[in-house]
């Protein structure tokens, strides 16, 4: 019989345990598995996420996982609780959303919403992007992570949407190089700058300030006496951007390099007339949002099962309805019952219930019972017509 002190030291255990389980990280809970029970975790657990009470709503969760492995509703649950880190939204919350999207997509790499949680992940990371005076890791990581959905998931249906995220990522990323490139001509520390600007008009050909970046690339060779060089980009600045505000400025350089300066490109003049220049204001606005740490990316908040402003209902049924398909055949029965398993008192219809009629019916055993009588019949017959042996 166990003492009252082996009692107490299992009771105490059984408190860490369940505490350990409202961390960050991974959790044990203590409990006996029992059929059913994988289903009632699922949905309580949704309900609390859907109250903005996370940690009970992971501790529901993770003990699913932890308790049921086999259980259909597993994978649908570590996503829910990724999706919980991240619209809690704190900087802690949002770098441990990028590890459980990260384990969804590793685990189930070819889960529907694969593609969908690595695309989280990315943007748990441009959550995090700092102005462009400021140290841009996220931003670079956040590059990275986008390439990596477009890598695995080529045929995905989020292909635009990933491409116009990298586009806004590589912006951020231009724009610091371009701060840190002023700051060296400013310094006149021009090959710190030259390599800056190198690295913009060799990877950000979309950047909005292409234009400065051609000039200002220019004007740094021309200094460091490499004049054929400097031509080559203001004759680029001249030739594909007709309004900039540095056209002119780049014309009257290769004047006095004694180079031709090309005519604007009419493909680039008709695109120009269709977008307005920003100009003296639209650059001003971009240093001021610098100087106030300004980004201008406007982050979905939202997960990919987790909306906000969804009730507990909706958020089981829109969950309940990406469980994979089940088939139950009871043996020797002649229904079989396919599709998800819907929230605990939902009707046949809610449930997405259909029943398939199949092997014998009434009648066909009927006709198969008498095709059997009538079989043994003809046998009998053809006893009776056998010679008898003598």
């Amino acid at each position: 019989m166990m003492s009252k002190r082996q009692s107490v030291v299992i009771a105490l255990a059984s408190v860490i345990l369940v505490l350990s389980g409202c961390g960050r990280g991974k959790k044990v809970v203590l409990e006996e598995a029992r059929p059913g029970r994988d289903k009632e975790l699922f949905e309580q657990g949704l309900t609390e996420l859907s109250k903005n009470k996370f940690i009970v709503g992971r501790l529901l969760l993770q003990t699913l996982i932890t308790t049921y492995p086999d259980s259909p509703y597993l994978p649908i649950a570590k996503l829910a609780i990724a999706d919980s880190f991240y619209l809690e939204g704190t900087s802690e919350a949002l770098a441990q959303a990028e590890v459980e999207y990260t384990d969804f997509a590793n685990f189930f790499p070819t889960h529907p919403l694969a593609d969908d949680a690595l695309l989280q992940v990315a943007l748990a990371k441009m959550r995090r992007i700092q102005p462009p005076d400021r140290d841009q890791k996220p931003a670079r990581e956040a590059e990275r992570r986008l390439l990596a959905v477009l890598q695995r998931y080529p045929n995905t249906d989020r292909k635009e949407e990933v491409q116009q995220w990298l586009k806004a990522v590589r912006e951020v990323l231009a724009e610091h190089e371009m701060y840190v490139a002023r700051h060296y001509m400013i310094r006149e520390r021009p090959r710190g700058a030259k390599r800056r600007l190198m690295t913009v008009v060799e990877r950000y050909p979309t950047y909005s300030k292409f234009d400065e970046a051609l000039y200002r690339l220019g004007a740094v060779l021309f200094k460091e006496e490499e004049p054929e060089e400097a031509a080559k980009y203001f004759a680029w600045l001249v030739r594909e951007f007709p309004n900039s505000e540095y056209r002119r400025q780049a014309a009257e350089m290769l004047e006095r390099i004694g180079k031709p300066v090309p005519e604007a490109d009419p493909v680039e003049i008709a695109r120009a007339d269709g977008s307005a220049n920003k100009g003296f204001l639209g650059a001003m606005w971009g240093r001021m949002k610098t100087i106030l740490g300004i980004v201008d990316l406007d982050i979905p908040k939202e997960g990919v099962l987790l909306k906000r402003g969804e009730t507990a209902e909706e958020l089981i049924a829109s969950a309940t309805a990406l469980l994979p398909t089940q088939t139950v055949i009871t043996p020797q029965a002649t229904t079989v019952v396919v599709g998800p398993s819907a929230p605990a008192g939902a009707s046949g219809a809610a449930r997405g219930r259909q029943e398939l009629r199949i092997g014998t019916t009434a009648d066909s055993e009927a006709s198969s019972s008498g095709g059997e009588r009538s079989s043994d019949a003809k046998a009998k017959e053809k006893d009776k017509k056998k010679p008898e042996k003598k």
